[in-house]
């Protein structure tokens, strides 16, 4: 058994994005390693791994991403985790984020939902993608997203918006949500960089949060709910804004968790 490495983990499964959350206190620098031998050694189906801290800034719990990257998912999962090991049937947890913000969470273990408040996105730029065209792309602190309505959600596609992407900005990770306006429907693709993974993923929370942020660009004051549809299933959202100035946006639904897990790999 000379060489392996054990782990204590739990499975998340947010609208079948799995994310696999590694309990152990593990080194900042060994984020990498310890992602790729999960995402490649397990039959978990994970899209991304995440790690448990304890909090520094005033959270209940900290998330770490394996690639420095947000997850909106994972956060509202591990909100869920921490609910659920202290025994919190309903209520609000604080989860800290990479870059060091705290995002509220509102679990209800009985109904298995799990709603968190999202980052407020920086804004909507245009990106011009050689031989598909000008798309917008929504920045937000940790991961952007464009949002490419009625183009083909095929990898030829998806490395054409990666080098327009890189030739213009610098992130952590970024993503395509390749848009059906009609049926409120996206693919959601995301390449992380410091692991070099892309994922065609079954559903994806930062990237809800930037479908809505583009959709409800017409929305000056109110709120306005939406059901985004992904391969894995439907994650609801709500944007509420003032004055044409986003106040709040949110996204919810069933999370799933496993048991603890002990893995050697």
């Amino acid at each position: 058994m000379y060489g392996k490495n054990k782990y204590n983990i739990v499975v998340a499964n947010p609208a079948k994005n799995i994310t696999v959350f590694v309990l152990d206190n593990i080194d900042k620098k060994c984020y990498k390693k310890v992602a790729k031998e999960i995402l490649e050694k397990t039959n978990y189906k994970a899209e991304q791994v995440g790690f448990v801290k304890q909090p520094k800034i005033g959270g209940d719990i900290r998330l770490e991403m394996m690639g420095g990257e947000f997850c909106g998912n994972a956060s509202r999962s591990l909100g869920m985790l921490f609910a659920r090991k202290n025994k919190i049937k309903r209520g609000n947890i604080l989860v800290e984020i990479s870059g060091d913000k705290i995002l509220n969470v509102n679990v209800d273990l009985d109904k298995e939902t799990s709603e968190i408040d999202m980052p407020i996105p920086i804004g909507i730029e245009t990106i011009n993608v050689d031989d598909l065209g000008i798309f917008p792309i929504v920045i937000i602190d940790g991961i952007s997203h464009i949002i490419a309505q009625g183009i083909d959600a095929t990898q030829e596609n998806f490395i054409k918006f990666k080098k327009a992407v890189y030739e213009n900005y610098d992130v952590e990770a970024f993503g395509v949500m390749f848009l059906d306006r009609q049926k409120n429907y996206i693919t959601p693709v995301v390449y992380v960089k410091d692991t070099d993974t892309t994922f065609f993923e079954s559903s994806c929370g930062s990237g809800t949060l930037a479908t809505v942020t583009y959709l409800g660009q017409d929305l000056e004051n109110g709120s306005r709910k939406y059901h985004i549809n992904q391969p894995g299933g439907i994650i609801e959202s709500e944007i509420n804004k003032e004055n044409g100035i986003i106040k709040k946006i949110t996204i919810g639904g069933i999370v799933r968790l496993s048991p603890k897990i002990e893995i050697e790999l």
